[in-house]
Order: structure tokens, then C-alpha cells, then sequence
């Protein structure tokens, strides 16, 4: 496409979710320089709509504050021709959500050591965002608020990184929720969350205790054949141990993650330091070495390039078929939890796709006290099911010539008679 946007290339649009475009991008320079990035780039009838203006603002104003290895970068954040945007990195990878639906199609197990690698990088992530401070001193309290396998992305290389800040409560906009609503995810909230409690840091670490329950053991924790059913189960937060759906679990992790996992918050761990130095011991006592080798290795058996060396394509949504389109991989962060006049939220992680896709994932944005309708999008308890293949569009022309055919044959006979 290569359209120019202010100082941005743009390459290709990545996907379309509720209130933005996603598109990979380049910054030019002279002598052939040239510097990958991700651009999310508001839709214009959203732009004049100051809700969403300030929330995609509070977005920028929070991702700018983080620099940290395993947290995806925020690099700019401006307004061009009306349209607001946020420019980010690009990563090579697969979010957690896509690795764990492949993996269980491929019957291969992602067990201990990965989980592990993913505790460590979340809690390392979570650790430092919950302890950043403004530039004067004042304590940011960051909540994230949508610590799910989709904002989870892995890189080819074995860097884990967190990704989507778009609903997180912190001081920067904690006068600017909206008393009554739920934001995130509700298979992957704490219960005082679902409820619309008062809630703080160790909220995130429940929400990260769902993430590595569900990798470890490959089940589906509170996910439901509804959401009505989902946000019940979640909202009672009854935990089956891990070595109840996965015999032979390790104790010492079992202990780990249904600690994350306690209803009170104050028998969870009170810190994501704490959870990094647990998680940091059991891998010692273990003799695993530090590093991506293990999930390098797993990114290469689950995704491998094509005849022609290029990786795979896919989006980690529901339905999505999985690698299909040829092309480089690409995760872009930030979009996910995309916020729609109804409420309904896109997935939060992208590969980049051939062409543009729409993305569809029911989120919560809902008032406490009210169950919306079922979706049927929801994943049935049990095994985390393999990538589906993309569902072919209804025959409508078929199906209108059918019933014109239907009348007539009708209209005949009941004259015929």
C-alpha cells in the first residue's frame, strides 16, 4: 500500500478492530535507513468522540511511561490529519494464546519448563510496572487489568513480553473510570474484578495465575460454552488443582499457581517480586538453565517457515485458520482490549495477515449486575481446543434464490389446486 502518514511508511494494515486500524509501518531515513514499527491509528468517527480520544490518550500517556525488556515499547504518540496514533515495536512471534492452541493440536504438551519461563518474564514485567513512579516521585498504581494469553507474546527468539495497556487503572486516568463497569477479559479476572471491586496490583497476579494454570496443564480454567456461564465460574473462582486435570503435576508449582490463585487477595502473594522469587527458585531446584532456548525451540516446531523460508501467518482469534498466508510474522501489541460503542473488545495479540482482518473477541465492558447474552464464542471447559478453520461465509444468493424458488413453487401449486 505504502501510504505516507505524517513520518511513517505505511506497509500493509494488520487488522481492523473496533476503534483502530493496526498497520505495519516504516520510519524512512536517508542512505536506505529504515526502521520497522507498528502503527495504531484510531478511526476518524471515534477521534471526535472524547471517551475514546482520552482513553486511547491515557494508553500513550501510560505505555510511554514503561521501558522494560519483557513489556512491549511505546515510542511516539501523536494526531495526523485528525487521527490520533500510537507507534510501537514490531516483534517475530506468536502471542501465548496461539502458541497454546497449536501446541495442543500438535499433541505436544508445553509443561513446567515453559510455564515457568513465562512466569518469570510476566512477574519480572508486572514487578516493575507495578512499582514505576511518575516522573516526580508519585506512585503510577498500575493495574493492568488484562493479563490474558493473548497479550502474552513470545517472540522466535524466546523473549516473552507483555503487551496491551490500553485498559490498565493506574493515577494517570483512576479519576477517569466510570463507576458500574467492568473492563477486560472474564475468563482471566480476579474475582473482586468481575465483581466491580476495589481492586489493586495483586488483581493482575490472579489474572497471570489463570495464564500459567492453562499452559501448565493445557485446560481451559473458567472459560465456558457461554459467557453468562464463564463470568459465573469466574466469579466463584473454584480451583481445581493442577494435579487433578494433569496427573503427575509438580507439587512445588501446583503450590505456586494456587497461591496466585487464592479468592482472598491477601493469601496471594502480595508482590510480583514475591512470585519471581518463588518461580526463580523452583526452576533452580530444577537445574533449568536461564534464557529462550526452551521457548525458541517450541517457536520453531510450532510455527515453522514454509518451502520458501518465510514464517507462517496467522491471528490469535478464534476461528482463525492457522498459518495460512505467507509472510514474516509479526506480533503487534497495543491494540488488543479495543474498546467498541457496545463494548465488545478485539484480541489483543497479531501475527500480520496477507490481508486486513476484523478481529472478534467478546471482552467485558459491561455494568456490574447485568449478564450479557450468550455469544457462543466462549472455549467449552476442558482441553484448550486447536486453531479452527476460518468458517466459510453463509451462501446468502443461494439461500435468497432458494426461497424465490420456494414462493413460486407455493404460488403454483395453490393455484394449480
Amino acid at each position: 500500500m505504502d501510504i505516507l502518514f505524517g513520518k511513517y511508511r505505511m506497509v500493509q494494515r494488520l487488522a481492523t478492530g473496533g476503534m483502530a486500524h493496526l498497520f505495519l509501518a516504516t520510519i524512512d531515513g536517508p542512505d536506505g535507513f529504515s526502521k520497522a514499527c507498528v502503527i495504531k491509528r484510531i478511526l476518524p468517527e471515534y477521534a471526535n468522540l472524547e471517551p475514546f480520544a482520552r482513553m486511547f490518550a491515557d494508553e500513550a500517556k501510560v505505555a510511554a511511561l514503561l521501558t522494560h525488556p519483557n513489556i512491549v515499547q511505546v515510542f511516539d504518540f501523536g494526531k495526523i490529519d485528525g487521527q490520533y496514533y500510537l507507534a510501537m515495536e514490531w516483534i517475530q512471534g506468536q502471542s501465548l494464546d496461539r502458541i497454546m492452541r497449536h501446541a495442543a493440536a500438535a499433541n505436544i504438551p508445553l509443561g513446567p519448563r515453559v510455564t515457568v519461563d513465562v512466569g518469570l518474564a510476566m512477574s519480572d514485567a508486572l514487578t516493575y510496572a507495578h512499582a514505576k513512579t511518575l516522573s516526580d516521585g508519585t506512585p503510577l498504581k498500575l493495574v493492568h487489568r488484562d493479563i490474558t494469553p493473548g497479550n502474552v507474546l513470545v517472540s522466535r527468539d524466546g523473549i516473552v513480553k507483555l503487551a496491551d495497556f490500553g485498559i490498565v487503572k493506574s493515577s494517570v486516568n483512576l479519576e477517569r473510570t466510570v463507576a458500574g463497569v467492568v473492563k477486560g477479559k472474564y475468563a482471566y479476572m480476579s474475582p473482586e474484578q468481575i465483581t466491580n471491586r476495589e481492586l489493586d496490583h495483586r488483581s493482575d497476579l490472579y489474572s497471570l495465575g489463570i495464564v500459567l494454570y492453562e499452559a501448565s496443564t493445557g485446560r481451559r480454567l473458567f472459560k465456558r460454552d457461554s459467557m453468562e456461564a464463564t463470568i459465573m465460574a469466574a466469579s466463584a473462582g473454584d480451583v481445581p488443582p493442577p494435579s487433578h486435570v494433569a496427573p503427575g503435576f509438580p507439587p512445588e508449582l501446583e503450590r505456586i499457581l494456587l497461591r496466585c490463585l487464592a479468592k482472598d487477595p491477601a493469601q496471594r502473594y502480595q508482590t510480583a517480586r514475591e512470585l519471581h522469587d518463588d518461580l526463580e527458585r523452583y526452576r533452580t531446584a530444577q537445574h533449568w538453565t536461564s534464557g529462550g532456548r526452551e521457548l525458541a525451540s517450541l517457536m520453531a516446531t510450532l510455527f515453522p517457515p514454509d518451502s520458501t523460508g518465510r514464517v507462517s501467518t496467522a491471528l490469535s482469534v478464534p476461528g482463525s485458520m492457522p498459518g495460512s498466508s505467507p509472510g514474516a510474522s509479526v506480533e503487534a501489541s497495543g491494540m488488543g482490549s479495543t474498546r467498541t460503542p457496545t463494548g465488545v473488545s478485539s484480541a489483543s495479540a497479531f501475527v500480520l495477515p496477507e490481508h486486513a482482518v476484523e478481529l472478534r473477541e467478546p471482552s467485558a465492558l459491561v455494568p456490574t449486575g447485568l449478564l450479557p447474552r450468550s455469544t457462543g464464542t466462549g472455549s467449552t471447559t476442558g482441553v484448550i481446543p486447536p486453531p479452527e478453520p476460518v468458517a466459510q461465509a453463509f451462501p446468502w444468493a443461494l439461500a435468497a434464490a432458494a426461497g424465490v424458488a420456494l414462493v413460486g413453487s407455493a404460488v403454483f401449486w395453490l393455484f394449480i389446486a
